[in-house]
């Protein structure tokens, strides 16, 4: 990881409010109904933990997922994913998990870079199977079984940096493939969705006009 000073570093890019409370409400209602039944005996609660349990792993999936989704911009170039993290150069996430390594592309890899705020567009962009990607969904669609690597979108998405980049320059980590199960839907039991370096990045940012502004002054 570059060492200078970045002009922009945005961590924890995805953690939107929405986000959050999908992940972080379903399971304070499991803990507040595991403790009613413990303490008060108050079983009815089970039905209410029962019924939360499929969204609170679904919605602690999807934070797991974006936690570590940040940006940095410097004078060698843009990075995306962790990147706060040291490690995450030398992590080999799985297509699911792919926010947990890093992507960097020197400045003279970047085709073209903006930020996206158009609510169509961004809506586009999360439909779009130019850019499926598994970190803004919890299960895979039948028949799809590449995902885009550098393609960061996440849930409830307000606004974006889209990067387009020269594959053959950039550093990325090594992404493993992710086995989903289709339960014979599709007359397999199981397949594998295999990882598919995109030459469009897309990571979410909280901050659109400071990350423009610095866009603008690199």
């Amino acid at each position: 990881m570059n060492d200078s000073r970045p002009s922009y570093l945005e961590p924890h890019s995805a953690l939107n409010g929405r986000l959050l409370a999908v992940g972080l409400v379903p399971i304070a209602v499991e803990i507040v109904c595991l403790t009613l039944i413990v303490v008060a005996n108050l079983l009815a609660c089970s039905l209410v933990m029962g019924a939360f349990f499929v969204f609170a792993l679904i919605g602690v999936g999807l934070l797991y997922r974006n936690w570590p989704t940040g940006i940095r911009i410097d004078e060698s170039g843009i990075a995306i994913g962790a990147v706060r993290s040291a490690a995450a150069a030398s992590r080999r996430p799985t297509v699911s998990h792919q926010s947990w390594g890093r992507f960097t592309c020197p400045w003279s890899a970047v085709l073209d870079v903006r930020v996206v705020t158009d609510r169509d567009e961004l809506r586009q962009i999360q439909k779009s199977p130019h850019y499926f990607t598994l970190t803004n969904r919890w299960s895979s669609k039948l028949g799809v079984e590449r995902c885009n690597t550098g393609v960061l979108v996440s849930p409830f998405m307000h606004a974006a940096l889209v990067v387009e980049v020269n594959p053959f320059e950039v550093t990325a980590s090594e992404i493993r493939p992710a086995r989903y199960f289709s339960n014979f839907k599709d007359g397999r039991f199981s397949y594998l969705i295999r990882p598919q370096l995109s030459p469009t990045w897309i990571v979410p940012t909280r901050h659109p006009e400071a990350l423009s502004a610095a866009l603008h002054a690199a």
